[in-house]
């Protein structure tokens, strides 16, 4: 009687495993509806930018004090959506997305910027103050301005007290602090991206080794975890990262939240994606959902790498606006998304225009 008992209950726990892990956001694809806003009439999947006629310009140089060239009112679209000219074009897309996890159904706003540039050094990082010795951390959309970026996002909270991570930016090496608890993403001179798994220091030296000849590294994010690799959506249940307990914040990966990740479409071309939600946890995407959500937009996506989220997530696109003093018009920096608890922020991932 005994031995049938427990015979029953190894049944039953067998089969509430097997209902948990086919309704886990780690192993079923989550099916959204969208609702697409944007100058193109965008549609689902998303198609890559072009640009309409590049002319041949002059690479930035590497260096972090080195910003992108004055952006131009006459570029940016009527609509402040669209900003154009030879060397770069970006499109935002607002999305008004459904779907379910496993917390029950949920509507969100996104926002996507779609971004080609003409050559891989329009794509930087910078930093607050342009100095890595200060904590000191500033709006996103001031140091936007001082970068004259076309479209940036927040990068991975660098300047903070444990000072983890291997910080590579803009070609120079920071640190390595590196504990085997992230996945680093590392872009390359070319503008490919390149993921490192739970990295290590010595993984990322031996990443950077491993490129072709002539290619260099120049910048590392030490966050993630990988969203899409090789075209392929992660399955976070199979992420040492994403799973690994005592590792700093992975505990709030299965949370629905505030989120940013960075995609690369193609050769140059690339997209922001930001989900709106709240820091309680109660409202956005979880990592999961996230990442069928970018595999939902770009079927073709090569790479997407989680950014740092919650209030951390800030992205940042130029409008039409009138200058206080001056009362002359010029162009401004703005959140598509003013989140009320959005943070200062130390580090800044941008797209920058090479047309004087």
């Amino acid at each position: 009687m005994k031995a049938n008992a427990l015979r029953w209950i190894v049944v039953v726990l067998m089969l509430t495993a097997m209902i948990f892990l086919v309704s886990s956001p780690g192993l079923a694809e989550t099916e959204f509806t969208h609702v697409l806003e944007g100058p193109d009439n965008p549609t689902v999947p998303l198609r890559p930018l072009t640009l309409d006629a590049p002319g041949s310009y002059e690479p930035l140089a590497m260096d972090q004090l080195v910003k992108g060239r004055p952006l131009k009112l006459a570029n940016l679209s009527g609509d402040n959506m669209e900003y154009q000219d030879g060397s770069i074009h970006a499109i935002v897309t607002h999305d008004t997305v459904e779907f379910k996890d496993y917390a029950g159904k949920l509507k969100l706003n996104c926002y996507i910027i779609r971004v080609t540039i003409a050559d891989a050094s329009q794509m930087r990082s910078c930093m607050s103050y342009d100095d890595y010795d200060t904590r000191k951390q500033v709006k996103a959309a001031t140091m936007a301005q001082s970068a004259n970026a076309v479209a940036a996002v927040n990068g991975d909270f660098f300047k903070n007290a444990a000072d983890r991570g291997y910080i590579f930016r803009q070609g120079v090496f920071y640190r390595d602090k590196a504990e085997a608890r992230r996945d680093v993403l590392l872009i390359d001179s070319e503008g490919d991206f390149h993921i490192i798994h739970a990295a290590t220091g010595a993984d990322v030296e031996e990443a950077m080794a491993a490129l072709p000849e002539g290619v260099t590294g120049v910048n590392t994010f030490n966050i993630g975890p990988a969203l899409i690799e090789n075209g392929q959506v992660v399955n976070m249940m199979e992420s040492t990262v994403a799973t690994t307990r005592n590792s700093h914040d992975q505990f709030q990966y299965r949370y629905r939240m505030q989120r940013a990740a960075i995609v690369q479409l193609g050769h140059l071309q690339y997209a922001i994606v930001e989900c709106n939600g709240t820091s309680d946890a109660k409202k956005g995407m979880n990592i999961q959902v996230l990442a069928d959500y970018i595999k939902d937009l770009f079927p073709d996506a090569i790479t997407a790498y989680n950014l740092d989220g919650g209030g951390s997530t800030n992205v940042i696109f130029p409008q039409a606006g009138v200058n206080k003093k001056t009362k002359e018009p010029e162009v401004q920096f703005i959140r598509i998304h003013k989140n009320p608890d959005a943070r200062e922020i130390c580090d800044l991932l941008y797209f920058a225009s090479l047309e004087d």
